[in-house]
C-alpha cells in the first residue's frame, strides 16, 4: 500500500516540475498526463479559489510528502491488529485542494473502508488521483466509494470536517457513532521584535497562500507592544501572487471600503488589511493583530484559547511551534487539531 502512495508522490512531483521548469514528465507517468491536465483546466475553471498556482503549492506539499521513508517511519508508530475492519464516512472540506487527502490517507493505510462525501468546492482532484491509485492497486476499488447522498449509505465511524454550524448538525445526526469532529480554527503567529526580513516575508505567505483560506493560515498576529505593524506590510514576495485572484481582491475592496466608511482604524498595503482585533478568526483579505506586554501571560491566553487554534507560528516561543512559511507543509504526524486520526480508527 506504501508503495501505491509513493508512487503518487512521484506523480505529484513530475507534474509540478513540468508546469515549473522543463515541461518534460518522464515515461511512467505520461498515460495519466493529458487526463491531469484537463482536470486541473477544469478545476480552475469550475472554482476560481484553485488556481494553477494553488494547485502547484498542493502538488509541491504532498509531493514532498508521499515518500516511502516517511510513509514507513510514520505507520511505525501504530500496532494493527487483526479485527474487522471498518467502513469510515469522511465528509470533507473544500476550501483548499485536496484539505481531506490527510484523512483519506489515514483510512486507507489503516486497512479501512472509506466512503467518501466530497465538497462542491474540491470534487473533482481527489476521484482523478483515486482512479491512479486504483490503477496502481486494483484490489484498493473495492476500498472506496464516493457519494452524494450520507443518508443511503451504511458506515461505522464518522469524520465530519465544517464550521462552527454544520458542527452542531452534524453532532445531532452522528451521536450514535464514533465520530471525530472538526470545526472552525485558525493559525496565528507570535512575534517577539528580532524577526529577520526573511521571517517576514514567510509570514506573508503563511498569511496568505490559498487566499488564507486555511485553517493553517495566519488569521491572527501578536505582537511587542511597541512593534511598528508597517514592517510586516513591507516584506512580502507574494503580491503578485495574490493579486491575480479577482475573488480575493473583491474581498479585500469590500473591507477596505467598509472599514473606511466606518471610520475604523487599520493599516493596509494594496493587498492585505491589518486591523487590531482581540477576535481570532478574520475574514479574507484582513489579517487580525493584538498588542502584549508579556510572553508569559500570552502563553497562558493562547492555551486558553486553544481550541480556536490549529498553529502556532513562532520562533523559541513554545515547543509545539510552526517555523515561519511552514503552515502549508504539515508532516504526516501533524494531525487536524490535534487528534491523531489512528488512534481514532483503530478504537
Amino acid at each position: 500500500m506504501i508503495k501505491t502512495f509513493d508512487k503518487l508522490g512521484s506523480l505529484l512531483r513530475e507534474v509540478k516540475k513540468f508546469y515549473s521548469h522543463d515541461k518534460y514528465l518522464s515515461k511512467h507517468y505520461k498515460k495519466f498526463f493529458s487526463s491531469f491536465l484537463e482536470i486541473i483546466k477544469r478545476i480552475t475553471i469550475e472554482n476560481n479559489w484553485f488556481r494553477i498556482e494553488d494547485l502547484l503549492i498542493t502538488f509541491d506539499q504532498w509531493g514532498k510528502t508521499l515518500k516511502k521513508e516517511k510513509l514507513e517511519a510514520w505507520m511505525s508508530k501504530y500496532y494493527f491488529t487483526k479485527k474487522k475492519y471498518k467502513k469510515i464516512l469522511v465528509i470533507m472540506p473544500g476550501n483548499v485542494p485536496m484539505v481531506g487527502f490527510h484523512d483519506f490517507l489515514c483510512v486507507i493505510l489503516s486497512g479501512h473502508k472509506i466512503i467518501i462525501k466530497l465538497s462542491e468546492e474540491d470534487n473533482l482532484l481527489l476521484p482523478f488521483l483515486c482512479k491512479i491509485i486504483i490503477h496502481e492497486k486494483p484490489m484498493l476499488k473495492n476500498k472506496i466509494k464516493f457519494t452524494n447522498n450520507i443518508f443511503y449509505e451504511k458506515f461505522d465511524y464518522v469524520i465530519a470536517t465544517g464550521n462552527n454550524n454544520t458542527s452542531r448538525y452534524f453532532e445531532y445526526y452522528f451521536r450514535k457513532y464514533p465520530v471525530l469532529l472538526r470545526k472552525s480554527r485558525t493559525s496565528i503567529a507570535v512575534l517577539q521584535g528580532r524577526e529577520t526580513e526573511e521571517e517576514l516575508i514567510l509570514l506573508n505567505k503563511d498569511m496568505l497562500t490559498y487566499s488564507g483560506r486555511g485553517c493553517r493560515n495566519v488569521g491572527k498576529i501578536f505582537i511587542p507592544h511597541d512593534y511598528n505593524v508597517h514592517w510586516i506590510l513591507k516584506k512580502s514576495f507574494i503580491s503578485e501572487y495574490i493579486t491575480k485572484n479577482y475573488k480575493y481582491t473583491d474581498n479585500y475592496k469590500y473591507y477596505l471600503s467598509i472599514y473606511t466608511m466606518n471610520k475604523v482604524s487599520f493599516q493596509k498595503n494594496h493587498f492585505v488589511i491589518l486591523k487590531e482585533e482581540k477576535n481570532y478568526h478574520s475574514p479574507i483579505s484582513v489579517v487580525y493583530y493584538e498588542f502584549y506586554n508579556n510572553l508569559n501571560q500570552l502563553k497562558k491566553i493562547i492555551v486558553e484559547n486553544s481550541n480556536d487554534i490549529q498553529c502556532i507560528v513562532s520562533k523559541n516561543f513554545l515547543e509545539k511551534e510552526t517555523l515561519f512559511g511552514k503552515t502549508q507543509y504539515p508532516k504526516l504526524e501533524n494531525y487536524a487539531d490535534e487528534i491523531d486520526t489512528i488512534q481514532f480508527l483503530n478504537g
